[in-house]
């Protein structure tokens, strides 16, 4: 197949361009030139800006078109205004942050979605998701059954750059005691290269539609004995209210940790991914995804997540809790 991949240089395009050469396509970057631009020199590339010269992808056919990088309708309009005609398939990676209600348990495709309009194009906590909800919307007016949208939760694994799960995996193999949430909550995560794998797979089955994408969801505890294994690392449970007395900056927030609330009743954003497993969906095992996570990070150089506590937070989270 001809594929065109819009981004395909960061975290989930970068895997995707991977799984695709891997299949034996012919693959085609669409992009600017300035995160990665090394990444695959055996590709074709078309350097430009998706805004404004999509018309030099409109020159060519397309088996498939891959959007990795489309945030906001100004994003997705020229896109699809210009390859509505020239793709067989278009995909659209979206995100479960378009369901604005996961009070009920797991949401399925069919959940309620954000349905006020942003007149922003920058995308903040607030934003995302609504954003993403007005993206799809421009997806299936232009491509109809053409369109495969993909909703991942938290996409994890080797390239990683928000270090969410990496905080965890390279934290766990450390000294302790580990501060982790206390309660009954759960965590859901998907690896960027079962990701990967199946969008590629679903492209060459033709298949469209729309689809959550994630691992089971596990509780926190067994997420994070799973991440331990035989180190016997001690644990201390935080309870939300001692993590409410403490102030951090957003970096250094314990990531995938939400405290429960009405609204977030299992502690996070929890989806149910039955029919994109039905349609193939297949998830590695979570001791896979660490020891391949923390083999990356040990050789970046910065050595340090970018997100996390300061060992100071954690101490003083622990002694609040004793």
């Amino acid at each position: 197949m001809k594929i065109l991949v819009i981004g395909g240089t960061s975290f989930v395009g970068r895997h995707i361009v991977e799984q695709s050469l891997l299949n034996g396509h012919e693959v085609v970057l669409f992009n600017r030139g300035k995160t990665n631009p090394d990444l695959f020199p055996a590709c074709r590339r078309i350097v430009g800006d998706r805004r404004t010269n999509m018309d030099q992808a409109a020159l060519e056919h397309w088996d498939a078109v891959i959007d990795t990088s489309g945030y906001t309708p100004n994003d997705v309009k020229p896109v699809i205004e210009a390859l509505k005609e020239k793709s067989d398939h278009y995909t659209f990676i979206s995100t479960i942050s378009v369901y604005d209600d996961f009070s009920k348990g797991d949401v399925d495709e069919n959940g309620t979605k954000f349905t006020h309009t942003v007149n922003t194009d920058e995308v903040t906590g607030e934003t995302y998701g609504p954003l993403k909800v007005m993206c799809e919307k421009e997806v299936i007016e232009g491509f109809g059954e053409k369109a495969l949208i993909v909703r991942p939760c938290i996409v994890v694994g080797p390239d990683d750059p928000t270090d969410r799960f990496t905080y965890w995996a390279m934290r766990t193999v450390e000294e302790g005691p580990i501060a982790i949430p206390e309660g009954d909550r759960k965590v859901q995560w998907i690896d960027v290269r079962d990701l990967a794998k199946w969008i590629i797979d679903m492209i060459e089955g033709n298949k469209t539609g729309t689809f959550n994408a994630a691992a089971e969801p596990v509780s926190f505890r067994a997420f994070i004995d799973e991440l331990i294994a035989d180190q016997g690392t001690e644990t201390i449970a935080i309870p939300d209210t001692v993590m409410a007395k403490v102030e951090m900056e957003p970096k250094h927030r314990f990531p995938l940790w939400m405290p429960i609330t009405e609204q977030f009743p299992q502690g996070f954003f929890i989806v149910d991914a039955s029919k994109a497993v039905e349609a193939g969906l297949s998830i590695r095992p979570l001791r896979d995804t660490t020891d391949d996570t923390r083999e990356w990070a040990a050789q970046l150089d910065s050595g340090t997540c970018k997100v996390g506590p300061t060992k100071e937070i954690e101490k003083l989270l622990i002694e609040l809790s004793n």
